[in-house]
């Protein structure tokens, strides 16, 4: 069996919808609608087997190492004979009270961030790809794969969502169209990390990134490796290290977007309960306190805290993680300080201090 790795994406008009999953026989009709647009453009796509799964996912969603949405596809598919494989067929998968056969389909409950929902589609050749299909639809298919109004028709009676635009592509489409947004966004300079875990998972890099932020694909643990610095171990002035840590941010922003583990190559304490990286700072003569170091363009870039005579910097690993310390501090009736100059350092040295 040659597999070739499809995607139907819509772009939406803002709007709520009802759901992001179609059962089965919403699935099946879609399917055979999407199955005439993809013969327009490829009239030979028509003799493999067509496997929609009804679950609408954003990008960063179906782009993750493995491509679990693809591979669960695949071992559904896998027990199947050549035979039902042939003569055009349609295979939907769809969602029966919430539920999905494997659960790498089911799309999450949050509301979609963005306007662009895609659906994973699978066309299986049982008799592999004599006459260069998957070099023709990725030559092809984004520019010629419009999805037509009967299609757009059903997801909008499966879902609720009005679409403004479908298309077909390849995998291979939807990951150069995301590294477009992400430069868009401006995290294009670290999208390489993404774009490497993706499509060459099994060697080790290294990353030139912004900020002298030093990065590494770990191929045996499939994971980002980062170095990471505090302020008291920075060489160079506030400015600096504020853009190091906006680098450092916009990576984990990014790397979080596509559910992508990441590992800390630090002599801190990790602290997963609260997803912070603790840094000891010595004895200090004080009350308990909190302090917040923050930098006038990057923002907060650590809390100090006083507690039992110690000094410690948290330094938060994650959007969850500046949650669950704010969380934490407020139950623990901790009212944050912070200097005027927004960052508190020792008079001789080029540490951070709590603000008096």
């Amino acid at each position: 069996m040659h597999d070739i790795r499809l995607v139907a994406g819509f772009e939406v008009n803002p709007e709520p919808l009802d759901t992001r999953m179609l059962g089965r026989a919403d699935s099946e009709a879609l399917g055979a609608a999407l199955a005439e647009d993809l013969a327009r453009v490829a009239s030979d796509a028509g003799d493999g087997l067509l496997i929609i799964a009804g679950g609408l996912f954003e990008p960063g969603e179906l782009l993750r190492p493995g491509f679990p949405a693809w591979q669960a596809i695949d071992d559904l598919v896998r027990p199947m004979s050549r035979e039902r494989m042939a003569g055009g067929q349609i295979m939907a998968i769809g969602a029966h009270e919430g539920r999905f056969p494997d659960s790498r389909l089911r799309p999450p409950d949050d509301i979609p961030a963005g306007r662009f929902l895609a659906l994973p589609l699978t066309l299986a050749l049982a008799d592999g790809d004599p006459n260069g299909l998957v070099e023709r639809l990725e030559q092809d298919l984004f520019e010629r794969g419009g999805i037509h109004p009967p299609a757009r028709a059903v997801l909008a009676r499966a879902t609720g969502l009005d679409s403004v635009h479908g298309q077909l592509m390849t995998l291979n489409d939807l990951i150069a169209l995301q590294h477009v947004q992400m430069d868009t966004a401006g995290l294009g300079p670290f999208w390489p990390v993404v774009e490497h875990a993706l499509v060459n998972p099994q060697n080790d890099h290294s990353f030139d990134l912004p900020g002298s932020l030093s990065t590494r694909w770990d191929a045996e643990h499939q994971r980002v490796q980062i170095d990471f610095t505090t302020f008291d171990e920075s060489d160079g002035d506030v400015d600096d290290y504020a853009l190091w840590m906006r680098a450092f941010r916009s990576l984990i922003a990014l790397l979080e977007l596509h559910a992508m583990k990441t590992a800390f190559q630090t002599g801190l304490t990790l602290d997963e309960e609260r997803q912070c990286l603790v840094e000891s700072a010595g004895s200090v003569s004080m009350a308990n306190c909190l302090t917040e170091q923050v930098h006038p363009d990057c923002g907060l870039l650590a809390w100090t805290l006083v507690e039992d005579g110690r000094q410690f910097n948290l330094y938060p690993l994650s959007s969850a993680g500046f949650a669950l310390l704010k969380n934490d501090f407020k139950q623990r009736g901790l009212r944050p300080r912070q200097s005027k100059a927004g960052l508190t350092t020792g008079l001789n040295d080029h540490r951070l201090t709590p603000e008096t």
